[in-house]
């Protein structure tokens, strides 16, 4: 029995991740955790402030109390 394998070329493969350097700390002080090379930010995930994100273009009301 014969068995054939047939596949494509790989085409346009996706820009790698964008990294910050190693061995990085959460600037809150006292803190002492390693920052992700994929974490953007200052702080950890503790200490980053909340962030909701804006789904869909959907806005929250400001004039509500």
């Amino acid at each position: 029995m014969s068995s054939v394998t047939k596949g494509t070329r790989p085409g346009h493969l996706p820009q790698p991740s964008r990294t910050e350097e190693q061995g990085r700390e959460c600037a809150h002080p006292g803190c002492r955790t390693k920052l992700s090379v994929y974490n953007a930010g200052d702080f950890c995930w503790q200490h980053a402030d909340v962030v909701f994100p804006n789904y869909r273009g959907k806005r929250l009301r400001t004039d509500r109390a």
